[in-house]
């Protein structure tokens, strides 16, 4: 039975995210922090944002190891491909939550209008 689907299809596809998404992630990050007065911030957090096409790719390969050395009937290669994916989903996880609320914490800019309290 043919595959709707081959392995080099899958590897073709996320090797081009992994060199697209970097790529658009600049350019969107570069307009939003443009519009937002603030273009270094946004280029790094697009270029965070692309930076996950190059992680998908890794991830596949790791995945592709693992299937390839226990099979893919391997309980196994499941638990670890569960282990493996869970952590990085954890860590991926605390650091956007910690650039939030870092984000969050920032004091205002000097430009920026200041708040009134009403006392």
């Amino acid at each position: 039975m043919k595959e709707l689907v081959t392995v080099e299809q899958a590897e073709q596809v996320i090797r081009f995210c992994a060199v697209a998404l970097p790529a658009a992630g600049l350019v969107v990050g570069a307009l939003v922090g443009a519009r937002r007065r603030r273009a270094f911030a946004g280029l790094a957090m697009g270029l965070l944002c692309g930076l996950a096409g190059p992680a998908a790719l890794l991830m596949w390969r790791i995945y592709n190891a693992v299937m390839g050395r226990y099979g893919l009937d391997s309980v196994r290669a499941l638990l670890i491909n569960l282990a493996l994916f869970a952590m990085v989903g954890v860590m991926a996880g605390l650091t956007i939550g910690y650039v939030a609320r870092r984000r969050r914490a920032d004091p205002p800019r000097a430009d920026a209008p200041a708040s009134r309290s009403s006392s």
